[in-house]
């Protein structure tokens, strides 16, 4: 099996996953997508549900949430 990185605007993101569906199964075993102009992204995403998550559970505070979001904001502006 071989591995492709192909980079894509976004503006074509829609005409480049529709050819991937219309090619055959056994062409492309799997794919994914992300996004290469913020490489924590994904991180800070997986912390914001996190945080979420336990605010509706009650295991986290709300107060302490919003010290977190704080963090996390200064986070994104640097």
């Amino acid at each position: 099996m071989q591995t492709i990185h192909v980079n894509v605007e976004e503006s074509q993101m829609d005409t480049f996953l529709h050819m991937l569906k219309n090619l055959k199964e056994d062409v492309v075993k799997s794919y994914s997508i992300s996004s290469t102009e913020d490489a924590f992204y994904d991180e800070r995403k997986q912390r914001l549900t996190t945080l979420r998550e336990e605010i509706h559970s009650k295991k986290e505070p709300l107060a302490e949430f919003n010290a977190s979001i704080d963090s996390l904001l200064e986070e994104l502006q640097s």
